[in-house]
């Protein structure tokens, strides 16, 4: 059941920012270190982010339902132009979107197998939590 007290474009934003904060953890530093120093976490990351991607198409589904139901509801007006070329010009955005996300989804799934094999033989950090 939806919770119809919560804004569901905190969502969206909430994965944003979440993926801002692992781009500035992950970061590479002035000595040259990395956020991520094994291969596990990669194998994790890339998980993660297929994870994301692979829900992301019903996502765009989802929203251009909806905006297709104001619509055929007659509840769209538009600044200039008409409402109808409006919501056509963003079902077809979010359409070609769906498309994108779900060729995201497929590379990551590759990336994602290619690197369940790998492992670390370098020096290992004692302090190190992410082994």
């Amino acid at each position: 059941m939806p919770n119809r007290d919560t804004d569901p474009i905190e969502h969206p934003r909430a994965a944003a920012e979440a993926v801002r904060a692992f781009n500035h953890t992950t970061v590479r530093s002035v000595d040259r270190r990395t956020g991520i120093a094994y291969p596990g976490t990669v194998y994790r990351a890339i998980g993660a982010f297929g994870t994301l991607a692979h829900r992301l198409p019903q996502a765009f589904d989802q929203i251009g339902t909806m905006l297709t139901d104001l619509h055929t509801a007659g509840h769209l007006t538009a600044d200039h132009g008409t409402p109808t070329e409006h919501a056509n010009t963003v079902s077809e955005a979010l359409r070609e979107a769906e498309q994108h996300a779900t060729a995201m989804a497929e590379a990551l799934e590759r990336a994602h197998r290619a690197a369940g094999p790998l492992g670390y033989c370098g020096p290992i950090d004692d302090t190190d939590d992410d082994l």
